[in-house]
């Protein structure tokens, strides 16, 4: 057995289902949230009994949720064209944990969209945006220990494993189909023994 493992691979955003179901949760709670705002925005008016179909609150209502979701798409629209469905990451475990690292060509991509991020929520003051910049900036590299790991799920036919250390602690680990077998089993040997087992 070896001492520690690592590899490169390059993950697709649109095809790879694990992915997609973070940017979809993701957009979800970012939906929600924008819909509750908007919805408490008009709260009074429908309390009020104004806010009928022609009336003007109804039609800036419309307005909004439109453009919101015009504004999501657009936004999803120019991630996958920027990052060219490809992101590229480093995996590496040893006995101690398992280190997830973006690669220096994809760190600049994500530090210059993180930097525009953030100058277009100051100009715009817009704190969220601004926010958000700083920590997708602080964000890039993951380093979860063996000892804190709960859940861990095998994926043979997508070559994944994923990790669950609680309070939301979540770590996606991408192999090729020739390391797979041989991660798997550096998994099994390292993790904590009362770290739940699932294989899908």
């Amino acid at each position: 057995m070896k001492d520690e493992m690592k590899w490169d691979i390059d993950v697709s955003i649109l095809t790879n289902k694990f992915i997609m179901k973070e940017l979809l949760k993701v957009l979800g709670i970012a939906t929600f949230f924008t819909v509750g705002i908007v919805l408490l925005i008009t709260l009074p008016s429908v309390l009020r009994g104004d806010l009928h179909s022609n009336s003007s609150n109804a039609r800036d209502m419309k307005y909004a949720l439109i453009l919101i979701g015009s504004m999501f798409l657009l936004t999803a629209l120019f991630i996958f064209a920027y990052y060219g469905n490809n992101y590229m990451l480093s995996y590496k475990m040893d006995n101690k944990s398992v280190m997830t690292i973006t690669r220096t060509e994809q760190r600049s991509r994500n530090s210059k969209l993180n930097f525009l991020l953030v100058i277009v929520g100051i100009l715009a003051r817009n704190l969220t945006a601004a926010g958000a910049g700083f920590l997708a900036h602080s964000g890039q590299d993951q380093n979860l220990k063996w000892k804190s790991i709960k859940k861990a799920t095998f994926y043979p036919a997508s070559s994944t494993i994923t990790f669950s250390a609680g309070y939301g602690e979540k770590s996606i680990v991408f192999c090729t189909k020739e390391n797979y077998g041989s991660v798997s089993g550096f998994v099994r040997v390292m993790y904590n023994g009362s770290c739940q087992i699932r294989e899908e």
